[in-house]
């Protein structure tokens, strides 16, 4: 049983193969025991004993203060000065809450959250605390994952009191590790250098990532691990914390003075105000909380397996994805008829399975300053319309896909003429624009309805396959005129607006697949992933910087849920001209295609493409479903290496890339990761034993090119030596 109360202790015990998470009731309060590797059933409160310090207040003599407990779900006001999770107003003007452990119960199989993305399955701990002074009752929802090494955490928050009250902060999870030796990593970066990884020492005080921008961001990710300071791939502790959640975010981690450190997140308490009233209830999004003893890359392999087989969709997670050939850095806005469908006869044969159009098909899109939100074709470009350029498609033996941007509208439109009340704005101001674009209002369910029946309509009336969902700007203003007084709710209600547009679509059009996107990489988050099985990794199609990107991202998502192409050099963000090898290699620890002009390619790079396709058709079992060792990080030295194992171990795909070029330079050693030490293996005509791989390494010329990568695979030849 991965979840059991010991009533004589009052101790709840959460567990999977790996991992141990517990805490106790105590003066009906929730205090936090243990969350790490594996231990037996037995009474560790001995841990939390004896904890006090001067000048900390406390409810009555001889008691605890809250200021030194380590607590599963802190609140505001009864002595602990540290983060709460839950802030709220009350009608009498009172802000402390008390919330009494009431009862708890274990359901065999969670519910699903309403109106937003949730992990599949899992027994799960439900414990309802009551707050008497203002009748509100809190659920706290513990999943468990026993296979991945996880904990998955939400909240509801109930009035059940006699008046309306507001929340101004709740968080989806918060948990006290009593110890501070930590280092921190986040995933940092902005547009074209998303999710670098950046390291540093857990000091006192508050450390946070988050987001106002009403989108989880190209600039911190809702990601953070902790681990010990000596922690690496693959030695020491490591604690994942994830937020599936796609609004503006915030996830925080505090040292306090007894050196317990505090970990939470969730909805960004920023300018957020929800009236609550009652007899209502508010839900926070999950959080998932991984812990692995064996390293980050553990921790990475737990978040993927997670991810996979709980939360993307079941019918993708691990099927092949598509090889694209999207359009838009062969013409960007300048295309037509002729054009595309001589680019589509072009991909014949070379194994492209699909052919994306996208963003200029629709009435007034010759530029980014006009169009958006009427998604009606340009028959003065295409006068077949679609159904012509689905045509060439099935000719060519390819599906046919398109782009969209339904969260956005052109102050050139239709639709703004027609509605401008659906976008986001104060009607007083001048809003703000992106992109020469606006940002229609999510939280107005009219707004939401419109969107679906004509995106639907489109799909609909077009062989449509493939569908890239783009977002290229961030909120300004914050103000619906839908709701008014109430605007400080829009950031949560408006990304609720989006789920339910993708709910609608992707339940809709189950035949479909559905690539996120977000001016590349800036909403790559796990909430995402639960509607797209993929998404646009990063508008930077350069190899060297994929190379960063691909990593970072690898911390906490799985490689087939990175969509990574094959573009044309120079490069058209860096301008960096890489060998074709070396592109083709990078994008095959993603999912892969292509974003070039194969017009414009010599015969020997048309040839690169169908062999590309034909080695990746050999390994894209190991991107769906293998398991990722990061062997040498970009960020610290002159190579990167990964490589990715099958969970038999009987196969692997293996990437060395050189940065920079150096005379007389050093040999390159790698010891490879993951493998079985008693199985052999062969690549390219040799056999190696898998202990000989993993412990002694690899030897690699010193005379490699900028940017050039190795790329080999490893197969068994034999169960033994």
């Amino acid at each position: 049983m991965a979840i059991h109360f010991n009533e004589r202790n009052k101790t709840f015990y959460i567990g999977g193969k790996d991992f141990s998470y517990i805490f106790r009731i105590k003066d009906g309060r929730l205090q936090h025991l243990f969350f790490g590797k594996r231990i037996k059933e037995q009474d560790v409160s001995y841990i939390a004993d004896g904890r006090k310090t001067e000048f900390a207040p406390t409810v009555s003599d001889g008691a605890e203060s809250s200021d030194v407990l380590t607590q599963e779900y802190p609140v505001y006001g009864r002595g602990d000065y540290r983060e709460p999770a839950v802030l709220i107003t009350a009608a009498d003007g009172g802000r402390t809450t008390d919330f009494i452990y009431r009862s708890h119960s274990i359901l065999k199989n969670k519910s699903k959250i309403s109106g937003m993305p949730t992990l599949r399955g899992g027994e799960t701990l439900v414990i309802e605390l009551q707050d008497e002074l203002y009748g509100l009752i809190l659920s706290l929802y513990y999943t468990v994952y026993e296979d991945c090494g996880a904990v998955v955490r939400r909240v509801v928050l109930k009035n059940g009191g006699k008046s309306d009250v507001i929340i101004n902060k709740i968080n989806s999870f918060s948990v006290d590790i009593p110890r501070c030796d930590l280092d921190k990593i986040c995933l940092q970066g902005g547009w074209a250098k998303e999710r670098g990884v950046e390291r540093s020492a857990l000091t006192h005080g508050i450390f946070e990532v988050s987001s106002t921008r009403g989108s989880s961001s190209h600039h911190l990710n809702p990601f953070i691990a902790l681990c010990d300071k000596n922690a690496d791939e693959n030695v020491g502790e490591a604690y994942g914390f994830n937020l599936v959640y796609s609004g503006s975010f915030s996830v925080k981690a505090q040292v306090d003075q007894l050196g317990i450190t505090r970990v939470g997140g969730g909805i960004n308490e920023k300018d957020f105000r929800w009236a609550l009233k009652v007899g209502e209830s508010f839900e926070t999004p999950e959080a998932v909380l991984v812990y692995s003893a064996e390293g980050l890359g553990k921790m990475s392999r737990n978040f993927h397996d997670l991810y996979r087989e709980y939360l993307i969709n079941p019918a993708y997670a691990y099927k092949k994805r598509p090889v694209v050939l999207n359009c838009w850095e062969s013409f960007y806005f300048d295309f037509n008829d002729k054009s595309l469908s001589e680019l589509i006869a072009k991909a014949k044969g070379t194994g492209i399975d699909t052919f994306v159009l996208d963003d200029g098909w629709f009435v007034g899109r010759n530029s980014d300053k006009a169009g958006l939100g009427d998604w009606h074709v340009d028959y003065d470009k295409l006068s077949g319309g679609l159904k012509a350029v689905a045509d060439d498609c099935r000719a060519a033996g390819m599906k046919f896909g398109i782009w969209i941007e339904p969260e956005m509208v052109s102050e050139d439109s239709e639709l703004y003429r027609a509605h401008p009340d659906w976008v986001v704005r104060h009607p007083d101001l001048t809003p703000c624009k992106g992109r020469h674009q606006l940002v229609l209002d999510f939280a107005n369910p009219d707004t939401v309805d419109y969107v679906k029946g004509v995106i639907s309509d489109l799909l609909k009336e077009n062989d449509v396959s493939y569908v890239k969902w783009d977002m290229n700007r961030n909120i300004t203003e914050f103000y619906s005129v839908y709701l008014k007084e109430r605007s400080q709710e829009f950031a949560h209600r408006y990304i609720l607006g989006v789920y339910a547009l993708a709910e609608h679509l992707t339940a809709s059009f189950p035949d479909v697949f559905f690539e996120g996107c977000s001016g590349g990489g800036g909403r790559f988050d796990a909430a995402m992933l639960y509607y797209f099985p993929q998404i646009w990794t990063s508008d930077n199609t350069d190899a060297l910087s994929r190379a960063f990107i691909q990593y970072g991202t690898s911390f906490c998502y799985p490689l087939s849920a990175m969509s990574g192409h094959v573009s044309a050099c120079p490069n058209h963000q860096t301008a960096r001209i890489t060998p074709f090898s070396s592109r083709t290699a990078i994008a095959s620890f993603c999912s892969t295609g292509f974003e070039l002009n194969l017009n414009a390619l010599t015969e020997e790079e048309t040839k690169g493409i169908k062999k590309h396709v034909e080695f990746y058709d050999g390994i894209s079992d190991l991107i769906l479903k293998g398991d990722l060792y990061r062997l040498l990080s970009p960020f610290d030295g002159n190579y990167f290496s990964q490589m990715v194992v099958s969970k038999d171990k009987k196969k692997a795909l293996f990437i060395l890339m050189k940065k920079l070029a150096r005379c007389n330079d050093v040999y390159p050693v790698v010891k490879l990761k993951g493998l079985n030490e008693n199985f052999t293996y062969e690549t390219g005509g040799r056999l190696y034993g898998g202990d000989a791989l993993m412990n002694v390494g690899l030897k690699f010329p010193n005379d490699l090119k900028d940017f050039e990568t190795v790329l080999m695979v490893f197969t068994v030849r034999g169960a033994e030596k």
